[in-house]
C-alpha cells in the first residue's frame, strides 16, 4: 500500500535567490518533456521555472524539477508536455537559495474548479451546463507568526511587489510538491493565552507539480 503522508517532519521552503537564466532552444512534446540547453550546468533535482517562452506558451511561468541531466539536455520531471504547443524559445531560471518557513503548521492545496458555461436552449426543460476553463490553483498556509523570519520577509517582499515566489514542500520519504505563484501579505492573529498565528495564500501560476521520491 502506498504511503499516506502525515503532517510530521515536513519542510516548507521559499526561494530567495535565483541564478543566471539558462537559454533553452527546444522542449520536446513528451512525457516527461526534455529541454535542450547548451552547457546548462544544472544538477539533478534543481528547481526553477520557465520564463519568456514563445511557442509552447503552456510552459511560460511553470515551475519544474531537473532530472536525468546531460551535457545539453535535461528532463522536466513529472511534467507531461505531449499536448503542448511547439516550443520556439525561452529561458529556465534556477533557484539557488532557499529559506525554510519553519513556522508553518499546515497547508492546503485547493482551487482548480472549472467554470460552468450555460448551454441551455429553448428546447430544454432544465438548465444545461458544460465545463469551461479551470480556475487557478491556490495554496493556503497557516503558521505561527514570526515577522522577522527570512522566509516571511521574502513572502512580504514578493506580495508587495506583485511578484511570484517559488515554493518547495518536502516530505520525510523524499516526495515533494513544487509550485510558483503570487503570495498574499501574511496576516497575524494574537489572542489571550495563545501563540500568535499567521496565514497567507498563494495563487499558483500554471500547475502544482507532485514529485516522487528523489
Amino acid at each position: 500500500m502506498k504511503m499516506i503522508q502525515k503532517g510530521r517532519n515536513v519542510r516548507v521552503e521559499v526561494a530567495t535567490v535565483y541564478g543566471t537564466a539558462k537559454t533553452v532552444s527546444a522542449v520536446s512534446k513528451a512525457n516527461p518533456g526534455v529541454a535542450s540547453s547548451t552547457a546548462h550546468g544544472l544538477a539533478n533535482a534543481s528547481i526553477g521555472y520557465f520564463d519568456n517562452v514563445s511557442g509552447m506558451t503552456e510552459l511560460d511561468g511553470q515551475v519544474c524539477c531537473v532530472a536525468n541531466q546531460a551535457t545539453g539536455t535535461f528532463e522536466l520531471q513529472a511534467l507531461d508536455t505531449s499536448g503542448y504547443g511547439t516550443f520556439s524559445s525561452g529561458d529556465f531560471i534556477p533557484v539557488t537559495t532557499w529559506k525554510t518557513l519553519s513556522q508553518a503548521s499546515s497547508y492546503e492545496i485547493g482551487g482548480g474548479d472549472a467554470d460552468k458555461l450555460d448551454a441551455t436552449t429553448l428546447l430544454d426543460t432544465v438548465k444545461q451546463e458544460e465545463n469551461g476553463m479551470l480556475a487557478a490553483q491556490t495554496v493556503t498556509f497557516n503558521a505561527f507568526s514570526d515577522p522577522q523570519a527570512d522566509a516571511f520577509a521574502q513572502i512580504r517582499k514578493d506580495a508587495k511587489a506583485g511578484a511570484y515566489t517559488v515554493f518547495r514542500i518536502t516530505f520525510p520519504n523524499g516526495e515533494r510538491r513544487i509550485f510558483r505563484g503570487q503570495p498574499s501579505l501574511p496576516g497575524e492573529s494574537v489572542q489571550l493565552s495563545a501563540l500568535a498565528t499567521s496565514g497567507f495564500s498563494v495563487t499558483v501560476k500554471r500547475d502544482v507539480i507532485y514529485l516522487p521520491t528523489a
